[in-house]
């Protein structure tokens, strides 16, 4: 566990800081700002959001436990996680530590949809000719608000209230129930556009088209959206101007999970997972220094499986 606590951590050729304190020293030795940049841009981001409340500066005992806590409220830490995406964006996350939380009694679970439901709306979008458009929404989480009550201490990264006490009033990441609040603000939107959940899955949203030919559909996972529909462009200009959601990344869908979307030069759609390849490969030169070695076939040289006559092993033999 110590090992893999102290193991540099590499995304898409990138060394990945373990805290705050670290991006410091990770900025000065590369000679650029960028995980400073990605630190301020999601603090700034927090402040934006009103996603806590000031319950000025906190008092300690020869404890350390703070005299001046709100009543009623139960004491939790937060911590920055960071990552490269797959075009070499640096990303800096606030991640609530909801586990010092008490436990729910109440289910807090939230789907998001399954690799085959989305295949099979990226099958009809092609079968019916309709565009085929991702989005992903901004700081998602932090447009729900939070039914649960901690608070915490800050930290040095939320600069001059440093030490100050701040209570939650969003739904931050790393809370129990955060994915839940989300989760039901996100699908009561095209519930209001007039979609219905699919009875298979209920992270996939449809609605017929006006001469009844057609369905059009909205898949979600998390924040990002899968669009299938004749004008998904007025989708995207409806989450913006009605229900005022931050979208980015809006257009043809061409990445998701690691599998990169292309068209073929005969307009066929097709996946590809050379992005998260990659990643894998710039991981293993970063970790060990050299280039992986090549393999032609996953069996060992001279190794001919088929040629084996030996018995089948039985249930026991397992």
């Amino acid at each position: 566990m110590r090992q893999a606590r102290t193991t540099p951590v590499y995304m898409f050729g990138y060394r990945v800081p373990k805290d705050y304190k670290e991006t410091m020293e990770l900025d000065k030795q590369n000679g650029y700002s960028k995980w400073f940049d990605a630190v301020e841009l999601e603090m700034a981001r927090i402040r934006e959001y009103i996603v806590f409340k000031d319950g000025g500066k906190a008092t300690f005992d020869n404890h350390k436990k703070v005299t001046n806590a709100p009543t009623d409220h139960c004491k939790i830490r937060v911590h920055l996680v960071f990552a490269v995406k797959h075009d070499g964006r640096h990303k800096a996350r606030l991640v609530a530590g909801g586990h010092l939380t008490p436990e729910p009694v109440e289910s807090i679970y939230s789907g998001i949809v399954t690799t085959r439901s989305l295949r099979l709306v990226i099958f009809l979008a092609k079968l019916n000719e309709l565009e085929l458009w991702g989005a992903d929404i901004g700081n998602a989480y932090l447009e729900a608000f939070t039914d649960r009550l901690p608070f915490i201490v800050a930290g040095p990264e939320f600069g001059e209230l440093a030490g100050h006490i701040l209570i939650f009033l969003k739904a931050l990441y790393g809370l129990r129930s955060s994915g839940l609040q989300w989760a039901e603000k996100i699908h009561d939107v095209p519930k209001d556009m007039g979609y219905t959940p699919s009875k298979e899955d209920g992270c996939v949203w449809l609605k017929k088209s006006k001469d009844g030919t057609k369905y059009f559909y909205i898949a979600i996972y998390v924040d990002d959206l899968h669009i299938a529909h004749d004008d998904p462009a007025s989708i995207i200009k409806e989450l913006k101007e009605k229900y005022n959601f931050k979208i980015k990344g809006d257009g043809n869908l061409e990445y998701h999970l690691g599998c990169k979307y292309v068209l073929d030069p005969d307009s066929t759609l097709a996946a590809s997972p050379k992005k998260y390849i990659c990643k894998i490969l710039d991981s293993y030169k970063s970790m060990f220094g050299e280039e992986p070695k090549i393999f032609k076939s996953p069996l060992e040289k001279n190794d001919h499986p088929e040629l084996d006559m030996t018995d089948l092993v039985d249930s026991n033999g397992i």
